[in-house]
């Protein structure tokens, strides 16, 4: 089904509804203001992917099963434009102008209307044992490996798998709506970089540079000069979305599906698109649910994933556990929690958003060090169940994604034998916790955090009118014959 017709079909059921209930039925104008976004989304990633490449293919590898039945990189190259082609459904001849606040209406309707996959297979959500929650970006090639370890991963089935994007991208949306073995629900963070490019919280023209210094940027007089970051620089949109996502994201999951679901007793497994999941990663997390009392009772995250320099002892930790305090750069991976300890979280939520770091890791470490009554405690695997393939990223862009996925396949298949523990033992335990590193700044922007203040409150259209986005609400775009590609502006 495509997006325009799961949009079509949410509205239909929300208009057979109203009318049942007596209310007013939806307009006509709402689904042509929908598809109007879809054609500003399908352009603008088009403008970004052709002219920030500076050329005008991308060749984007697409991960494919292998005929030993493991994903292989590149068997074939998709060119720019069929993915854009295929990113979303809509009618070309198109003519319109829209604003900021129905793209981000039109998004927000999306994701309070979303449609689970595979229900008939698997049942209700409210059957769900798990609520595993994957935040992604534009790396295919990852994410289809993830995909993959997931599918086999034992009690899969009675996960609910929510990916969160900040991108849209279409070879992406065919390998999550590809999915079979389990419910799945997508989710879309509104305010991110691709729909609003050129205007906060993307990257304004009229900001400042990002390490043109203070006196420099007053000279200037660029329009957030008075806010750099404790060591002098400005903020760089691409950097600063992935906390207002990861912020946004957990959220709008408590808020928009457990609520909506009344789960109270499922845990969240947080993953992210470049990460890897062991066969018996859910076998391992539900021993701990169960057994948590007696492995450490005041632990309240489980982390999945830990950080190996070496996995030749793998075999031998591979029933072991650790109880520590939790710390950021070591138990960031896999984590798993109740709605409970996220609520601990949220009502620091200030602090949080006024954090200068512009990684949510760490900005989540200094809540759990300031703010908290008593610090997180957290049960972990010695030989990790997640595994971080991802050498492609923000930061690195010399890798080889296939080289680490293979990598991870080949433990799995060295230690099959011992996987699937019966039993557990917590056999590393200490109270001793590194001294948080000073913050990495990035995050000095008030208009991030007032953003980020909004975010916590993601279902709230009040929240959400603030100062910091009166640009973004009000500025226009127009779709058609005499459309620009250059901005939202």
């Amino acid at each position: 089904m495509s997006l325009i017709s799961r949009f079509q079909y949410s509205q239909n059921f929300l208009r057979t509804s109203l009318r049942k209930a007596g209310r007013i039925t939806l307009k006509c104008k709402f689904s042509k203001m929908f598809k109007v976004f879809l054609v500003r989304y399908g352009e603008e990633l088009r403008y970004r992917m052709v002219h920030e490449s500076g050329s005008s293919l991308k060749e984007t590898y697409i991960p494919q099963l292998g005929t030993s039945g493991i994903l292989e990189d590149a068997p074939r190259r998709a060119e720019l434009n069929d993915i854009l082609e295929n990113s979303w459904d809509y009618a070309t001849g198109a003519n319109f102008t829209i604003s900021g606040q129905d793209i981000v209406t039109s998004v927000n309707f999306l994701n309070e209307n979303f449609e689970i996959l595979n229900l008939g297979r698997f049942g209700p959500v409210e059957g769900v044992k798990l609520v595993i929650v994957i935040q992604v970006h534009n790396r295919s090639n990852y994410l289809g490996y993830l995909i993959e370890s997931l599918r086999s991963a034992k009690g899969i089935q009675d996960a609910l798998l929510v990916f969160s994007h900040d991108i849209n991208v279409a070879v992406i949306n065919e390998m999550v709506r590809n999915i079979t073995f389990a419910r799945v629900i997508q989710i879309y963070y509104p305010y991110n970089t691709q729909l609003f490019p050129h205007i906060f919280p993307g990257q304004d023209f009229r900001d400042c540079p990002e390490r043109i210094g203070k006196t420099a940027a007053e000279a200037m007089r660029c329009q957030n000069y008075e806010h750099p970051d404790k060591y002098g620089n400005y903020r760089v949109a691409k950097l600063t979305q992935i906390k207002h996502h990861w912020w946004w994201k957990m959220n709008f999951v408590f808020d928009g599906i457990y609520d909506r679901y009344a789960l109270t007793e499922p845990w969240v497994l947080l993953l992210e698109e470049d990460h890897f999941v062991a066969p018996d990663a859910l076998h391992v997390l539900d021993k701990i649910i169960q057994n948590r009392k007696t492995y450490c009772e005041k632990c309240e995250i489980i982390s999945l994933g830990f950080y190996l320099k070496s996995y030749t002892n793998y075999g031998n930790h591979i029933a072991k556990l650790g109880a520590h305090p939790w710390y950021s750069s070591k138990h960031n991976m896999g984590m798993a929690f109740r709605r409970e300890t996220w609520m601990k979280v949220k009502n620091c939520s200030e602090l949080f958003c006024k954090y200068d770091d512009y990684n949510w890791d760490w900005s989540l470490m200094h809540v759990v060090v300031k703010c908290l009554s008593e610090r997180f405690r957290v049960i972990f695997t010695k030989s990790p169940r997640v595994i971080h393939i991802g050498d492609c990223g923000v930061h690195t862009h010399r890798c080889n994604a296939h080289n680490a996925y293979a990598a991870a396949v080949e433990v799995m298949r060295k230690h099959a034998g011992v996987l699937f523990p019966e039993q557990l033992t917590v056999a590393d335990v200490s109270r001793r916790s590194p001294k948080p590193s000073k913050e990495n700044g990035g995050w000095g922007d008030v208009r991030d955090h007032a953003l980020c203040r909004a975010n916590t409150y993601p279902l709230s259209t009040a929240a959400h009118r603030i100062p910091e986005l009166s640009d973004l609400l009000k500025s226009t775009v127009h779709i058609g014959p005499n459309a620009t590609r250059k901005g939202v502006l």
